[in-house]
């Protein structure tokens, strides 16, 4: 009797076992909304018609774990560009390009990026507010970009523009709003300090000393005034470069300069000549390389320290030489960023950091 009961349980428990097995979880395909749900989003998202539209890529794609659907597409006029999430059909981010090669962002995945509609100035306004300010006609650019966005919930637009012949590039960041310049940069392009036997160095922000419209002072005044403040002699500078830029609205000079081991950040003020910041730091400076170099794992929690929440899972990096300097390079994408860095594998600090978007 008993060892009837002893098989009956165990059929029992077998049976129950095999059930359990039956009904277990199972890890599933992710469902994803399709490809035409994905190219009605964007069709409806950029305002163009299906039987106006005509499609040149249409995929589906994987960047950093986050699959999306990869469209461009034509309405006859201009060419679009559209990432829409796999899984929720959310327009990612788009792109349109139009017949005179301008591009705006139409969809920056935060809302209607380009909806700017009702706005005091419109694209080509922007444009001209841009190149009046850099003393620039349009037909001396041989690129041209206005670029509708958004600066924390502002719509704005970035103008860029690049001219040959003084071989400067310009950024705009201009208020669509009221028109207003909410910040400028001017770069030489392609510019490298030319080094004097002394350890001089000095570099122009492009613009011609003394030239600035609407300044009080011009570059040779503010470099002489951050000098001054730092009780520097420009001899004794190992980098110096002056560049015009806009705060707030308004035009400064940026200064900065290394000396003695030590690397100066000056913003002074084009119409009235006051500092308005300085910052003054070893940040520019290299130690030299001496003791032991610390530990892949350290330099791995120093760049995670970096990014709350990442993991090891989560960065790639390796050992690399740089000027005759063992540093690591790598990179962490976390949370749709991707951030890339360079650790100095001696000293443990970290030489340079970036951050950007993985859509951008």
């Amino acid at each position: 009797m008993k060892k009837t009961m002893t098989i009956a349980l165990s059929a029992a428990a077998l049976t129950l076992a095999l059930a359990a097995c039956g009904s277990s979880p199972k890890t599933q395909a992710p469902s994803y909304v399709g490809m035409d749900a994905a190219k009605n989003a964007a069709l409806a998202d950029a305002g163009v018609s299906t039987t106006d539209a005509v499609f040149t890529t249409a995929e589906l794609d994987d960047k950093n774990g986050t699959a999306y659907y990869e469209l461009k597409f034509s309405d006859g006029t201009s060419e679009y560009e559209y990432d829409v999430d796999a899984l929720t059909g959310v327009v990612i981010e788009g792109k349109k390009d139009d017949a005179t090669g301008n591009t705006a962002i139409v969809n920056s995945g935060s809302g209607n990026a380009a909806d700017i509609t009702g706005t005091a100035i419109d694209e080509e306004k922007a444009k001209s507010i841009a190149l009046s300010d850099a003393g620039v006609k349009e037909a001396d650019t041989s690129y041209l970009v206005v670029k509708a966005d958004r600066d924390d919930g502002t719509a704005v637009y970035d103008v860029e523009f690049y001219v040959a012949s003084t071989k400067l590039e310009y950024d705009y960041e201009i208020d669509a709003a009221t028109g207003e310049i909410r910040s400028m940069d001017q770069d030489a392009e392609g510019y490298t300090p030319n080094s004097t036997a002394t350890g001089t160095s000095t570099a122009t922000s492009g613009t011609t000393s003394g030239t600035s419209t609407g300044t009080a002072i011009d570059e040779a005044k503010a470099k002489s005034i951050a000098l001054s403040d730092a009780g520097v002699k420009e001899a004794d500078t190992a980098y110096l470069k002056v560049k015009l830029d806009y705060d707030d609205g308004a035009k400064i000079y940026d200064v900065e300069f290394y000396a003695g081991g030590t690397e100066y950040d000056y913003e002074i003020d084009a119409a009235t000549g006051d500092i308005r910041s300085v910052d003054h730091d070893a940040e520019g400076y290299t130690a030299p390389q001496t003791g032991s170099a610390k530990s892949e794992a350290d330099i791995q929690a120093i760049a995670l320290a970096k990014v709350p929440g990442a993991t090891a899972s989560d960065l790639r990096m390796h050992l690399d030489h740089d000027d005759g300097r063992q540093v690591y390079e790598g990179s962490i994408y976390y949370n749709n960023m991707e951030y890339e860095f360079t650790i100095d594998a001696y000293s443990g600090a970290i030489l340079e950091w970036d951050s950007e978007s993985i859509y951008d």
